[in-house]
């Protein structure tokens, strides 16, 4: 097997960097592994790189990217559906939403760790002609981080008090998308929203529970759609949102619909921004559709999957 450690030296605010090259260096030597270490230089980079490994050799590859959630977009974006892949992380970044889905999420960062690690097979979310490992957020939650990404410039600002200061920005602001949710079995919800979130994992935000439900390997797409409701309402639900347990209350209930589903589609009166685990991109009608087996994910010896049937 060859190792790939993938770096992203803009992920996060992490100083874990500066170290990290000398104790992947240790460990692969030790034990006299075939790797390579690559930083990336933008956006796309990481894609690209996996990319080219893949076409070089057809023998089996692990690819750790260090960085956060942005970062494993990116490398499942590179090799979707390839058996000799396989794709782990070491979380680096202002979310880390997706590892929120693992136990000890300690041995995340530990390098010995991710390579005596078994994999998994997870679904991914096809997004159109994309691919989304944990979450997609349409609405509100797009804005947020998109707020959230500019106080996370300002040091003393942390990444969970950026999402927090995001929601009180967009709050100050009117609310509200048009959008159309079409099923297969013949259903069609068209009205306004405060926000959709389709999810893959549980998390987003820095730890916002927001599909309670979901797993990383049942085949379906966790869908909630909250309506578009007054400023009272939405901070009277938020706290219930964040921990996952609005599906608990009658109240949300009223305001909160929350299906799972293989696959179905958008559609909005104008292209949109969406935000794909924490990218925002733009589109006018979106096809989702749940990829069983997506791929192959390293679960780092002494960590364990906490959700579905491989847990």
């Amino acid at each position: 097997m060859i190792f790939h450690f993938i770096l992203n030296p803009k992920s996060g605010r992490s100083r874990k960097h500066k170290n990290m090259e000398e104790a992947i260096q240790e460990a692969c030597r030790t034990r006299h592994l075939n790797y390579h270490i690559y930083y990336t230089t933008g956006p796309g980079d990481a894609t690209e790189y996996v990319r080219s490994m893949v076409r070089i050799s057809q023998e089996r590859q692990r690819f750790i990217c260090v960085g956060g959630d942005g970062t494993i977009n990116e490398i499942v974006n590179s090799a979707p559906c390839n058996p000799n892949v396989e794709f782990g992380v070491i979380p680096s970044g202002s979310g880390n939403d997706f590892v929120r889905n693992f136990s000890n999420r300690r041995c995340f960062e530990d390098i010995d760790a991710q390579i005596d690690g078994d994999t998994v097979s997870l679904d991914l979310i096809k997004c159109n002609d994309y691919y989304c490992a944990n979450m997609i957020n349409i609405g509100f939650d797009c804005a947020v981080v998109k707020e959230a990404a500019k106080a996370k410039k300002f040091k003393l600002v942390t990444p969970s008090a950026s999402y927090v200061l995001g929601v009180f920005i967009v709050l100050c602001r009117k609310f509200g998308t048009p959008m159309k949710l079409i099923f297969d079995d013949g259903r069609v919800i068209e009205k306004k929203f405060t926000l959709t979130a389709i999810g893959n994992g549980k998390y987003c935000g820095g730890g916002f529970r927001s599909s309670p439900l979901a797993k990383l390997d049942d085949g379906l797409l966790d869908v909630c759609a909250i309506d578009k409701v007054s400023r009272f309402t939405f901070l009277s639900l938020v706290g219930k949102y964040k921990k996952g347990t609005y599906l608990d209350s009658a109240r949300a209930q009223k305001v909160i619909s929350y299906t799972q589903v293989p696959h179905f589609r958008m559609e909005f009166d104008a292209p949109i921004p969406i935000c794909i685990d924490g990218e925002i991109k733009g589109a006018k009608t979106v096809e989702f559709t749940a990829v069983k087996n997506g791929f192959n994910f390293v679960v780092p010896k002494g960590s364990k999957f906490l959700s579905g049937t491989n847990s």
